[in-house]
């Protein structure tokens, strides 16, 4: 069934960068998980995270995470956590508010074949994984870039065999997603001129395949945009999708 096959096509977003410094070391702390929780091979999810890595070495406005999803797009993420466990590895993996993750990649948990867990019960979430359009610490995102972005996230999917549903479709928009019950996000596009206008949110699906509940979405339409237009998220998105047509 699909929340329990765990195959490379499963896997083939996670954490397709290099792994984390030693600055940027994941604490070593253990957590008890539920009863019976979700769990997956970390030896499995190594493997698909080293051979996807090419497809966002050279696409830099992209990255890709793990993310855990709940298999009923109602389910909440609310303090959903993430636990590596081996017979010498022990250490908790950050979950972001969409449920990414940034897979370690560490020799000693897979010489264990150690395993991921979830602290909730089985059959409400399942492993799997997604490529985002990258954050920016300013705030700033030209709309040159975003369109950009854009393309470098669809080429990735379809490269690296994610959906053949994709092979006819372009991109239409990017998406920055906030929490569906906090304030109206900030988010303005500024044009060449240097004058402002919002960018209203309205509930929806944070991304193109529908597979998460709703959130706060501003939705930034590429054919409705001049050159020379750039977005200013003043509220920080929790991340930034797409839209295809």
């Amino acid at each position: 069934m699909r929340k329990y096959c765990l195959t490379a096509l499963s896997f083939c977003l996670l954490a397709a960068h290099a792994a984390p410094s030693a600055d940027t070391a994941v604490p070593q702390v253990t957590v008890t998980a539920g009863r019976d929780p979700e769990w997956a091979s970390y030896r499995r999810a190594y493997k698909a995270a080293a051979f996807f890595a090419p497809f966002v070495r050279d696409r830099p406005l992209i990255q890709a995470h793990m993310q855990i999803r709940p298999l009923a797009p109602t389910t909440s993420l609310e303090g959903l956590q993430l636990h590596l466990a081996g017979a010498h590895v022990q250490m908790d993996i950050p979950v972001d508010a969409l449920g990414r993750a940034q897979l370690p990649m560490d020799k000693q948990a897979y010489e264990d074949d150690a395993v991921l867990s979830l602290n909730r019960q089985k059959g409400l979430y399942y492993f799997s994984g997604r490529y985002t359009i990258r954050e920016r610490a300013d705030g700033a995102y030209p709309v040159a870039d975003l369109r950009a972005a854009c393309e470098q996230l669809l080429d990735a999917q379809r490269d690296s065999g994610y959906s053949l549903r994709l092979f006819r479709k372009r991109c239409a928009a990017a998406t920055l997603i906030y929490p569906l019950a906090g304030a109206a996000p900030d988010v303005v596009l500024r044009l060449a001129d240097g004058s402002e206008s919002p960018l209203p949110a309205a509930p929806g699906a944070p991304f193109e395949d529908g597979s998460m509940g709703p959130y706060q979405v501003v939705r930034v339409s590429f054919a409705a945009l001049p050159a020379g237009a750039t977005v200013l998220a003043r509220t920080r998105p929790l991340g930034i999708g797409t839209a295809y047509e």
